[in-house]
């Protein structure tokens, strides 16, 4: 039994991880708290420890960064933690570290079928790697593969490689993005939660019309209404996932299948499967099948990264 946690940059999610005779993991007393709540992150484990009134030996947190040394810089959160310092603040006798999606990708061997919906159908080829990735704050990407009976997943930083734009309005978008942020502009710029606001002034520039806020949800409400700069906001986003997950999959050579993780995915599942969705993946390489015999499923388990951070944890410790 041990602590686990879910940290990324818009929320951070605890419960308590058990194992059952047959290998399954339980999750249990689960919490969530805004990560806007917490100005030290310690204070957010203390918090769900004292609520639950007792403190397991051991926790295990999948963060949202690079991990070096035991240390974390979160990348789109004024966090940074250290391994000792959540020991020593928090009364705890060991913590590990893991990289949020690579825990993400150690929970799909452990997910029933009712834990995915359909994007694109394929042919997966068995012992291939498995790309896992998607946009939520900001874009994870992570690979999965079996090797002796036992899953292993390689961290990777794919959310920050370039946005690849298409035709001439995401050609624009990527000019004006580019001006407003003073940086290249990368996938996850368009597609994470953390810079809709600046997409969506980006697509009102490029209609002509004033900005207005509008929360995520409420954009997909409009777009699904026929609402003109909704639905351009919300194309353009799911035609740069669908690029950014095909260029990553040969990259990848994830012909084992894509599963796409993350809460943006779920949110935008109606757009993500029109045909100028799965174009925008298929027509990267048109000449071959590899990227058509590729299937993509939309990973909706909210406990997937919790139960993942457990299982990795139990792989890598296996002795």
């Amino acid at each position: 039994m041990f602590v686990v946690g879910d940290i990324g940059g818009t929320n951070a999610r605890f419960a308590i991880a058990r194992t059952t005779p047959d290998n399954r993991i339980v999750v249990s007393d689960y919490e969530k708290y805004s990560a806007d709540q917490v100005s030290v992150f310690e204070d957010g484990i203390n918090q769900f420890l004292d609520k639950l009134g007792y403190r397991p030996p051991l926790a295990i947190f999948a963060v949202a960064g690079p991990i070096r040394n035991d240390e974390v810089q979160f990348t789109n959160r004024a966090w940074k933690i250290k391994r000792q310092d959540i020991i020593k603040n928090c009364a705890l006798t060991d913590v590990c570290l893991l990289n949020d999606f690579t825990a993400m990708a150690h929970a799909v061997p452990r997910m029933t079928e009712d834990s995915f919906l359909p994007i694109k159908p394929g042919s997966p080829i068995e012992g291939a790697p498995i790309l896992v990735a998607g946009p939520g704050t900001g874009f994870g990407v992570s690979l999965l593969s079996q090797s002796a009976g036992r899953w292993h997943s390689i961290a990777t930083e794919g959310g920050h490689i370039l946005y690849t734009p298409r035709n001439p309005i995401q050609n624009e978008v990527l000019r004006i993005l580019e001006k407003a942020l003073g940086c290249p502009v990368s996938l996850e710029h368009v597609t994470g939660g953390a810079f809709l606001n600046v997409l969506a002034q980006a697509v009102s520039e490029i209609h002509g019309v004033a900005h207005v806020d509008r929360s995520p949800q409420k954009i997909i409400e409009d777009a699904l209404q026929g609402d003109p700069l909704s639905t351009d906001i919300c194309t353009i986003r799911v035609e740069a996932i669908m690029t950014g997950l095909g260029n990553l999959a040969l990259v990848g050579g994830a012909r084992g299948g894509i599963v796409l993780a993350g809460g943006v995915g779920r949110h935008l599942i109606n757009f993500l499967t029109t045909p100028s969705a799965i174009h925008a993946f298929e027509s990267i390489w048109p000449e071959n099948n590899y990227l058509r015999d590729i299937p993509i499923r939309l990973l909706t388990n909210p406990m997937a990264p919790l139960i993942g951070a457990a299982a990795q944890y139990m792989e890598e410790h296996h002795d």
